[in-house]
């Protein structure tokens, strides 16, 4: 533990009346992780278990290297926190407050301390307690996946837990790295909904003159076809073919007749969406293992659509530390490892790491070199240079691939400055070494070995500049039997048992098409740098981080874990999509609205008894399907699905929060109704989770802005803008010491391009 770089830290995770099911991986996966990176973490949970948590066996995973100190003692808690580097803090305001574990008591005695704080979630909607499947009622996520019958449905992508698992990550390892430098302390906020709004980045945007194409993403979401097939054997498989030559391969293998124009002219024409209707009866030929041998064979990228879970079996995450074996109480586990892997890079050269900036914002005086593209390495850039660094993005002169998918430059691309660069041409190799000589961070999520061919590999950048953090975000990871394989978001869903969670028992799979694996790739690989930058502050030389989109995937369903060799799921979404039992699922009214109830405990069920005719409702307090109670609970809710058909859902909404309970009426907003509610709501806009700008291609540009809300003093906030390709060659050049006489060569031979302005 000595070697890990967080070691000697004291993380302090204080769940005042809050539970596994309701903040899901934000309230156990932000002091795993910080676990995982050597830190001593202290779980510090009521004298009484949550009851809704009974049949939850999630926190034996994302608790497994905690300790833990059951008590309601407000001193014995204070004690704690008085010597702590970190707090995690979570549960209703007015049991923290109550409590005196605010951030105003708690800087009183320690000054150093860090605290981040989960809050119940507010918009202009109204409170909303930490109940994930409350919070993405109210805000109307359950409306925006089409499921297996008409209506919302429980959307079970743990949007809101892990968004909020990340953003309080982020925040305390910014936090940590600026009190490395100064020696104060500071705080940080966040919650379920503004966790939910982190992994929709892709989804959310208004622009004043966008293309009709660009708008009516945003407007009426994805029309792109999703490219799951059954096979022969009844079998699943996932297939993606946006690499190079992929589509001409995948056509040749399926005996298609070949594409006369190409992959993006079939898809602009409607071709391709008739062939992948059409390829349904062409994968049914074959089983599912006969398909992936010969995809593979010629490079086109496929997985199997797994469960949650069944991928810890694979012995590539073994190898990664991703399926990590371990023995509890006579058992023996698997579960999921760290999504991020950390090493010194390089040989120490004797001097310490730049300390960065004193002051201002979290990452200012840190540079950023962006070698990535799509959207999980361009997310992470992001994110750091919303806390203040400089990021300059490279991209080929002609622009990076995505630009033409215009919600994946909206989402990931802010705050950064552009420099169009040919790096594989030998007349740019000298920028691109003063770039690597130059920078704090190096970022790149090329395939493993493409950066050794392009010359910013670790031993290059190592040699140029021992301090640097050099973070690759890999798509299974930089080593191991898969570790070349090509991966997108479609993909891990696939693998990670993401579709199926969705799906619900017995269905088909579905998948969620605002790129959620990707996205949850992008902030994981932020913490990585992030985690990386206090590891140097802290041990004076550089850093090696990987992460991966298969990680960041197991992530999501980290809860789940091995046991004895069963999988050990915990509460699963029923056929129906409703949810996971009587106590925390959607129902339907007498006039087809619906809604969500969560009953967190007896006293809740004995008032609910109440509202049902006839006393129906079983005693025994059964709010989960599965459990020991697992007859009950399905009776309970056969009775309650007849009680609410008998009346309107508001009028029931009406009727259980005067009886004291938790509901919440689920508007049938449409893609464009979704993106106005976040976009729209005055509390949004007052805490920064939206932001309008100017933009050069589409006018006045509204999106989902920095979530990152922390203080004191932690900056005056990212620059909102886009940056076109290029735009900024000319003064990064210059910056990196090259004259004009040797930029205007560089322009000449097109090896560099500056975006001509108006």
């Amino acid at each position: 533990m000595s070697r890990l770089p967080f070691a000697g830290l004291s993380v302090v995770e204080v769940a005042v009346g809050a539970g596994d099911l309701g903040l899901g991986a934000a309230g156990g996966v932000p002091g795993m992780l910080l676990a995982d990176l050597g830190a001593d973490v202290v779980r510090v949970v009521g004298a009484e278990p949550v009851p809704i948590d009974r049949d939850v066996p999630w926190g034996r995973a994302w608790h497994r290297d905690k300790r833990l100190v059951a008590t309601d003692d407000r001193d014995e808690v204070f004690a704690l926190l008085r010597y702590a580097d970190v707090a995690l803090v979570y549960g209703p305001e007015a049991l923290v407050e109550a409590r005196g574990l605010g951030y105003r008591d708690l800087c009183a005695a320690n000054p150093s301390l860090v605290y981040a704080r989960c809050r119940p979630s507010r918009t202009a909607a109204g409170t909303v307690e930490d109940y994930g499947l409350l919070v993405e009622a109210n805000a109307g996520l359950c409306t925006q996946l089409a499921g297996h019958r008409p209506g919302p449905i429980f959307v079970d992508v743990r949007a809101s837990g892990i968004g909020t698992a990340s953003l309080l990550v982020v925040s305390v390892l910014a936090l940590l790295g600026r009190r490395a430098r100064t020696g104060a302390g500071g705080w940080a906020e966040t919650s379920l909904y503004d966790g939910m709004l982190a992994t929709l980045g892709c989804m959310i945007g208004r622009s004043e003159r966008a293309a009709p194409e660009i708008e009516g993403y945003w407007e009426k979401g994805s029309t792109f076809p999703n490219f799951l097939y059954r096979c022969a054997d009844g079998e699943l498989i996932q297939v993606w073919f946006g690499g190079k030559g992929m589509y001409r391969s995948l056509i040749e293998v399926l005996g298609d007749e070949p594409s006369a124009q190409g992959y993006y002219t079939d898809q602009m024409t409607g071709k391709l969406g008739e062939r992948a209707a059409r390829w349904t009866s062409f994968f049914a030929t074959e089983p599912r293992d006969v398909w992936i041998r010969r995809l593979r064979e010629v490079g086109v990228a496929c997985e199997p659509v797994l469960g949650p879970g069944e991928a810890l079996a694979d012995p590539h995450l073994a190898e990664i530390g991703l399926a990590v074996p371990r023995a509890d109480a006579g058992h023996r586990d698997v579960v999921v490892g760290s999504p991020i892997s950390m090493r010194p890079l390089g040989p120490r050269d004797g001097t310490a790491a730049p300390p960065g900036a004193a002051s201002g914002d979290l990452l200012a005086g840190v540079r950023v070199v962006d070698f990535s593209a799509f959207v999980a390495g361009p997310l992470a850039a992001e994110v750091l240079a919303d806390l203040g660094a400089d990021v300059i993005k490279i991209e080929p002169p002609e622009g990076e691939a995505m630009r033409a998918a215009a919600y994946a430059v909206a989402a990931c691309q802010r705050g950064k400055r552009s420099l169009a660069l040919d790096i594989g041409a030998p007349a740019a190799r000298p920028v691109v070494e003063r770039l690597l000589a130059g920078a704090d961070v190096v970022l790149h999520n090329f395939r493993v070995g493409v950066a050794e061919r392009l010359g910013i590999d670790e031993e290059t950048v190592a040699r140029l500049n021992p301090d640097a953090v050099y973070c690759h975000a890999s798509a299974f990871g930089a080593t191991g039997p898969r570790a070349a394989l090509p991966a997108n978001d479609a993909l891990m869903q696939a693998v990670t048992g993401f579709e199926r969670a969705v799906g619900g028992a017995g269905n088909d799979p579905l998948a969620a098409t605002w790129i959620p694996l990707d996205m949850a790739g992008g902030w994981v690989a932020a913490v990585g740098v992030l985690a990386g930058l206090y590891a140097r502050s802290a041990g004076g030389r550089g850093q090696h981080v990987v992460t991966s989109l298969l990680g960041s995937g197991m992530l999501l369903q980290s809860g789940v874990f091995e046991r004895d060799g069963e999988l050990v799921r915990g509460p699963e979404l029923d056929a129906r999509q409703t949810g996971y039992g009587p106590g925390y699922r959607l129902y339907e009214g007498g006039d087809g609205r619906w809604f969500a109830l969560v009953v967190p405990d007896e006293p809740a069920w004995r008032r609910l008894a109440a509202l049902v005719p006839d006393g129906s409702l079983p005693e025994v307090y059964a709010p989960l399907r599965g459990g020991a109670a697992d007859d009950a609970a399905r009776r309970a809710e056969a009775v309650l699905e007849t009680a609410f058909a008998a009346g309107p859902a508001a009028g029931w909404v009406g009727r259980l929060r005067g009886a004291g309970l938790l509901a919440e009426l689920v508007e049938p907003l449409d893609r464009d109704g979704f993106r106005r509610a976040v976009l729209d709501d005055p509390v949004n806009r007052v805490l920064g989770r939206v932001v309008s700008y100017e933009t050069a291609d589409w006018g006045r540009f509204e999106q989902i802005g920095p979530l990152l809300r922390c203080g004191p003093a932690a900056g005056g906030g990212p620059r909102l803008m886009l940056p076109g390709v290029g735009e900024h060659s000319v003064e990064i050049l210059t910056e990196l010491g090259f004259g004009r006489e040797e930029i205007d060569a560089l322009l000449a031979a097109q090896v560099a391009r500056q975006m001509k302005s108006d």
